[in-house]
């Protein structure tokens, strides 16, 4: 039982984690830090605070860099084949133009649910939604709600692992009423496993349309420890409007459920 809940926990570690320090997280498509086994059934939970900052970055529909801390905490429940996700935390910006604004940032609720398992294969549907809680004053936020559709396919056999994720980004434009951006997102990611560390590279993409740039970065990303872990990764944009370079640091615990009693 209690080698069960180890790999509970360690399976389930970093389910709220993304290595997009400046844009949020990826709360649609499966933790790529801590893919869901097969063999996992029991309910269980994860909290998570951590640090990130990013030089360089450029806000959806901003024209203006700035370098930006986001301080957050998350948390998250899985009930197989369900994943349940939310995330808040308090944004610094700091640019030439504006100075130092500060914050809360928005509100980020999830929901993945995983469709199929085949062989060393899973494919999972998820949406994302983005509550307007940053404020559009000082461009922490957009003051939209914004909404996020997607499906992954993921591989996994021994050490290593792979995802590949699709999307539709739907966000309200602050600048004109009643208008929105529908961008096209992709995700990949490669994965590698030894004991209680973790080695995640990972590449995104919000692709380009008639109000936003492309926003293309690449990360590397760290894991150690099982129920209590932590996480370091860092990288950088590929692309102007993406983060010049961003780097984050993390602490958390996770566990199986308590187990209810038969009688009760």
């Amino acid at each position: 039982m209690c080698r069960h809940t180890r790999r509970t926990a360690c399976v389930l570690t970093s389910v709220l984690l993304t290595s997009g320090a400046a844009h949020g997280q990826d709360c649609w498509r499966p933790d790529v830090l801590s893919p869901v086994s097969a063999g996992i059934a029991s309910p269980s939970f994860v909290l998570t605070s951590q640090v990130d900052a990013a030089l360089g970055y450029v806000p959806p529909f901003r024209a203006g860099e700035r370098a930006r801390t986001v301080a957050s905490v998350s948390g998250g429940v899985r009930i197989a084949p369900v994943e349940l996700r939310a995330n808040w935390g308090w944004i610094v910006d700091a640019s030439e133009g504006g100075g130092v604004v500060n914050g809360p940032g928005d509100v980020r609720l999830g929901t993945v649910v995983t469709l199929a398992r085949p062989g060393a294969f899973d494919l999972t549907a998820g949406w994302e939604v983005k509550l307007p809680n940053a404020a559009d004053e000082g461009e922490l936020g957009t003051d939209e709600t914004d909404v996020t559709l997607g499906v992954t396919a993921g591989w996994a056999r021994g050490p290593l692992s792979a995802r590949l994720g699709a999307g539709l980004a739907i966000l309200g434009n602050p600048l004109r009423f009643a208008n929105q951006d529908d961008v096209p997102v992709a995700r990949a990611s490669l994965a590698w496993d030894r004991g209680p560390f973790r080695v995640v590279g990972e590449a995104s993409a919000d692709l380009p349309t008639s109000r936003n740039p492309a926003r293309i970065e690449g990360d590397v990303a760290l894991r150690f420890g099982t129920r209590w872990f932590g996480l370091v990764h860092g990288g950088g944009g590929f692309v102007p409007a993406a983060a010049d370079a961003h780097v984050g640091l993390a602490v958390g615990f996770a566990s199986a459920l308590p187990n209810r009693g038969s009688g009760v």
